[in-house]
């Protein structure tokens, strides 16, 4: 696969005070066929963590879905992305800008696509 899609995915509940960072964390990076989606837990901090979501336009894909814990927050990523690898960033973390060229570099040296593992892209099964 030439180029592949990587859809990073940013799960958050009530995280505004951190979620601008990790966001631009994910603009910033060096590998440019990246979606960002923000799943946005049920937070209920009077809109803050949307505010901040919806004030990078369509840089960021917003989902809104009633609290159930990241792993749900986490499926529904998965139900909305578009890309062909997952990569998960929290709301409180932050991505070096060439991490995930790394780890596309890194999958691309193994010549595989049913490869999972620390510091490398996570396939999505089809």
């Amino acid at each position: 696969m030439n180029n592949p899609k990587v859809s990073i995915v940013i799960p958050v509940y009530n995280g505004h005070d951190f979620l601008g960072e990790a966001i631009d964390s994910a603009l910033a990076q060096t590998y440019k066929n990246v979606e960002i989606l923000v799943i946005n837990d049920g937070s209920d901090d009077d809109g803050a963590t949307e505010r901040v979501a919806m004030s990078y336009g369509d840089k960021v894909r917003y989902y809104h879905k009633q609290n159930g814990g990241v792993a749900s927050a986490l499926n529904r990523a998965i139900a909305e992305m578009t890309g062909d690898y997952f990569s998960w960033l929290s709301h409180d973390d932050l991505y070096t800008k060439d991490k995930v060229e790394k780890e596309m570099s890194a999958l691309s040296r193994i010549g595989r696509d049913d490869v999972v593992g620390e510091g490398v892209a996570h396939p999505v099964p089809v």
